[in-house]
């Protein structure tokens, strides 16, 4: 029987395609964070553990190992956490508001990321292999 991480293969492209577009984004994050001296601060830290929870994911996808929802899923609540944070302190800072993209593109990107998150939960592979061999007892091949 063939390893599957997701029902549908459509599935497992897009978050192999979403994972790497993730680790390019926040390997570039992080080079950024390097250039710019600013390494050991909160969202430093979250952009380097989502970059290797990125790697690892598509990785762990690569395997068709069941963890690679686990740490998909981890990436985009964090992913997720972070720009609510982001926003929450644009808001108490006073600068939020100043562009009119500041109203449109969070729903955009938050609805994008649950889509993802939906997808993931949704579609993954439920095979049993211990319940298969037990509905089959007794049964002739």
């Amino acid at each position: 029987m063939k390893k599957k991480v997701f029902k549908y293969k459509f599935i497992y492209w897009i978050a192999l395609l979403v994972n790497l577009f993730f680790f390019i984004a926040f390997g570039f994050g992080i080079y950024n964070r390097i250039v710019l001296n600013s390494i050991f601060d909160l969202y430093s830290v979250i952009i380097f553990i989502v970059a290797i929870l990125s790697v690892l994911s598509s990785l762990l996808l690569i395997k068709k190992n069941n963890l690679s929802i686990l740490t998909f899923s981890i990436s985009l609540v964090l992913i997720s956490s972070m720009i609510a944070f982001s926003i929450i302190k644009a808001i108490f800072e006073g600068y939020y508001g100043n562009d009119s993209l500041d109203y449109i593109m969070p729903p955009i990107i938050y609805s994008i990321l649950f889509g993802l998150l939906f997808l993931i939960i949704k579609y993954k592979s439920n095979n049993d292999h211990f319940q298969l061999e037990i509905d089959q007892i007794g049964q002739e091949e």
